[in-house]
């Protein structure tokens, strides 16, 4: 392996966790083995894929980077689309249908226009220079640079990572069709790979999973004890009933208790009823927080490794998982470091488990944790596995 490119929807260091998070960590691995180029758009959010950046080349840290302009932002036509694509599951999941939405191709891709970033200038790039790579992985399959971006490049050195979730594009037959053009896939772990087996009937691919090396930090100083979320603030990740149940859960109770929450704030949130938004902190801060945390909370449905569970588990830190998401379910179930809830009666009995834990059952906890982690996403477990499948294609 000489030279390698990774597409991403979007990368910049501010930018914390999700694929973009794992783009990066991937080209840190591999430029230790030769050139790697991240290609990506000029956005930052997500929401609009207005163009902040500019385009063109960057060095960041041994990787160049390039970037190209999305042609135009999301507008209403996603929204209109996107309408629709919820009815028609919501329509499916009632009729007990199969793993599969009637849209036809013509539409469906419209809707990954649509979604964003359109960026011709990357297409037109790897269409002119995808040969020259000995191989080219797509981060997350979402976006049309992944979807349009694999035939762009010779199939052999197509490699698909497609952060697969349960959610409601995934059961476009175009998502499905595209990852069966792709020889070479990378789970992050099995509960992603049994999803693929059962959304786009791909009985094949690797799980590599994601390195998981933080130092160990002295735990935060907080006036009362506290629970943590750390990542993207917004419906999507079930913060919106995290912060309601938390209230009615707190308001039931004598003693006080805190919720805090790190990250991006698509929900407007504001200080009040023991609830504190500490806005971006660096990683020294969020892994004191999560040492400091009486639990960590992850209540997203939609997640296909999380890095911040995980890193919560390298802190010691007992975990809280939605398990309605098998991932997290299954990090759970493995590490023995926590408990999984369906509902929000049961998240309120999981945070009362978690404060009345004595110091024994914390340390019992912490080690579970902490040895889950280190032999399954250890760095030197993950990048033989990496390349191995980077080297095959």
């Amino acid at each position: 392996m000489s030279r390698v490119a990774i597409v991403v929807q979007r990368w910049h260091p501010d930018i914390a966790g999700g694929s973009e998070a794992l783009a990066w960590h991937y080209a840190q691995l591999l430029r230790r083995r030769g050139e790697v180029d991240l290609l990506t758009s000029c956005a930052l959010d997500y929401r609009s894929w207005d163009n902040a950046l500019p385009g063109g080349e960057d060095y960041r840290d041994g990787v160049r980077v390039l970037r190209f302009a999305s042609a135009w932002p999301r507008g209403s036509w996603f929204n209109e689309l996107h309408r629709r694509l919820l009815q028609a599951h919501a329509r499916e999941i009632e009729r007990e249908h199969g793993t599969e939405l009637s849209w036809r191709a013509p539409l469906a891709e419209q809707f990954v226009r649509a979604q964003g970033p359109w960026c011709p200038g990357l297409l037109d790039y790897l269409a002119q220079h995808g040969d020259s790579y000995d191989a080219v992985l797509f981060c997350t399959y979402l976006y049309p640079t992944t979807y349009f971006g694999i035939d762009c490049v010779p199939a052999h050195k197509r490699v698909l990572v497609p952060t697969l979730h349960d959610e409601p594009p995934a059961y476009l037959p175009i998502y499905a069709q595209a990852a069966h053009r792709v020889p070479r896939i990378i789970w992050l772990t099995e509960a992603e790979r049994r999803l693929g087996a059962r959304l786009w009937g791909l009985d094949r691919g690797t799980v590599v999973g994601m390195a998981v090396d933080v130092p160990q930090s002295a735990p935060a100083v907080r006036a009362r004890p506290y629970f943590l979320y750390c990542g993207r603030i917004d419906e999507s990740k079930g913060c919106r009933e995290l912060v309601a149940t938390f209230r009615h859960w707190r308001s039931t109770r004598r003693d006080a208790v805190d919720l805090v929450l790190t990250g991006a704030n698509h929900l407007d949130l504001r200080d009040g009823d023991g609830v504190h938004y500490l806005g971006f902190v660096d990683s020294d801060e969020k892994y004191a927080l999560m040492a400091g945390a009486s639990a960590f909370v992850m209540p997203s449905r939609w997640e296909s490794f999380s890095i911040v569970t995980l890193e919560a588990l390298a802190q010691g830190t007992p975990v809280i998982v939605n398990a309605q998401c098998d991932v997290l379910a299954d990090h759970m179930t493995a590490s023995t470091a926590g408990w999984s809830y369906q509902g929000n009666e049961e998240l309120q009995r999981c945070m009362d488990a978690a404060l009345a834990l004595d110091t024994n059952q914390r340390a019992s906890l912490a080690d579970s944790g902490r040895r889950y982690v280190a032999s399954r996403y250890a760095q030197a477990r993950v990048l033989p596995r990496l390349l191995d499948c980077v080297a095959q294609s």
